[in-house]
C-alpha cells in the first residue's frame, strides 16, 4: 500500500515538474510570439499600437527564461566550460565537481528566502497596463532557484560515491572523454 502511494506522488510530482519546466514554458512562448506577431501588426499595419502587448511580452520572457533554463538544469544541456576537467582523471575530475557543485547549492540555498521575500516586496507594485502584480511575476525565479539545488545534489551525491571508489566515472566526466576519443 505505501509502495503505490509513493508511485502515486512519485508520478504527481514528475507530472507538474513538466508542466511547470517544459508545457508551461512552451504555452507562455506562442502566447509570446503570438503577441508579439499582434503588436507589429497593430502598430505597422494598422498604426494603432496597443498598449498591453508590451506588458504581456515582457511578463512572458519573465517566465521562460528561469523556467526554460531549470529543464535545461534537468537534462544537462547547459553550458559548460570543461578544458581542465576533461584532461584531469575520474577521481581529479569529482572533487572538483564537487566543490563546484558544493558552492552553487550553498549559494543558492542563500538566495531562496531573499528572493521569496524581494517577491513580496514588489508585491504592491502592478504592471502598467495589465495591473497584475509583480509578485507573480519574479516568483519563477524562486522555482528556478530550487530547482537547481535539485538537480544539483544527484551530482554531488555521484562525486562522492566516485571519491570513495563506490562508482569509476561520473557519466559528464565520460562522456565528454569518450567525445575527444571519436574526434
Amino acid at each position: 500500500m505505501q509502495e503505490h502511494k509513493n508511485n502515486t506522488f512519485l508520478k504527481l510530482f514528475y507530472s507538474a515538474r513538466n508542466f511547470i519546466e517544459l508545457y508551461l514554458p512552451i504555452g507562455i512562448f506562442t502566447i509570446m510570439f503570438m503577441v508579439f506577431i499582434l503588436q507589429v501588426f497593430f502598430r505597422y499595419l494598422v498604426n494603432h499600437p496597443l498598449t498591453w502587448t508590451q506588458d504581456v511580452i515582457v511578463i512572458s520572457f519573465c517566465w521562460i527564461v528561469p523556467l526554460g533554463a531549470a529543464y535545461t538544469m534537468r537534462k544537462h544541456g547547459h553550458v559548460m566550460f570543461t578544458m581542465v576537467y576533461d584532461e584531469v582523471k575520474p577521481k581529479t575530475a569529482a572533487f572538483l565537481r564537487l566543490l563546484g557543485n558544493l558552492i552553487i547549492i550553498a549559494t543558492y540555498c542563500m538566495l531562496i528566502i531573499p528572493s521569496y521575500k524581494y517577491c513580496h516586496f514588489v508585491a504592491f507594485q502592478k504592471t502598467a497596463t495589465l495591473r497584475l502584480s509583480y509578485y507573480w511575476i519574479f516568483l519563477p525565479f524562486v522555482y528556478f532557484i530550487i530547482a537547481v539545488i535539485g538537480y544539483t545534489i544527484p551530482e554531488v551525491l555521484e562525486d562522492i560515491r566516485i571519491l570513495r571508489g563506490k562508482q569509476k566515472d561520473s557519466i559528464v566526466h565520460e562522456q565528454s572523454l569518450l567525445k575527444e576519443v571519436k574526434l
